[in-house]
């Protein structure tokens, strides 16, 4: 994983009936790239979360990575909503920035907590993992193909007395201070 970045290619929500919903708002508790000097222009905001699936939209979010608080967006809405699916597609532009740990909360109150896959090449934009909240059988057959359930190596980090933290498999993270942020650039306005 990346220890300057993280990021996600798109959000999408769905209704009871699986039409997709659109969130009023999007907000992220590190902004974004655009947020940190010589960025403005970026155009990697959680702003993409309000235009759908990237196959669609062409979005995506990067931001800042911070451990503490740790990387958090919240979608809102004008009203209510019943939601049966939320399906994640994890940053493909740099696969290393995608996001690893996931945690949903609707109203303050943890909902679903799992793992990510990193997005692989070939791994295509309508391959996004779903997180159903639903037995709806339509809506459960539509998205079984998407659905992930990562093996027990998977969810194991190591930690040591230097504050290095190890995802098994994965590269030694540090915990401290990061170091130097390299510069990341995307300057095309999408449509």
């Amino acid at each position: 994983s990346d220890v300057h970045y993280v990021g996600l290619a798109g959000v999408e929500l769905y209704d009871l009936v699986g039409r997709p919903l659109r969130p009023k708002r999007a907000v992220s508790n590190h902004g974004s790239v655009r947020n940190l000097p010589g960025m403005e222009r970026d155009v990697r905001t959680e702003e993409a979360f309000l235009h759908g699936s990237p196959d669609i939209s062409g979005h995506m979010w990067l931001a800042p990575f911070c451990r503490q608080p740790p990387n958090s967006v919240e979608l809102v809405f004008d009203e209510p909503v019943h939601i049966s699916c939320i399906k994640l597609w994890n940053y493909a532009r740099t696969p290393t920035r995608g996001v690893r740990d996931v945690e949903i909360y609707v109203d303050d109150i943890l909902i679903y907590q799992g793992v990510m896959r990193q997005k692989q090449a070939g791994f295509t934009a309508s391959a996004g993992e779903a997180v159903l909240f639903t037995d709806d059988k339509q809506i459960v057959e539509r998205e079984r193909d998407h659905v992930y359930l990562p093996s027990a190596d998977e969810l194991i980090a190591f930690f040591d007395e230097s504050g290095q933290v190890q995802q098994c498999g994965g590269p030694l993270v540090p915990t401290g201070l990061p170091m130097g942020r390299p510069m990341t650039a995307m300057h095309d306005v999408l449509p």
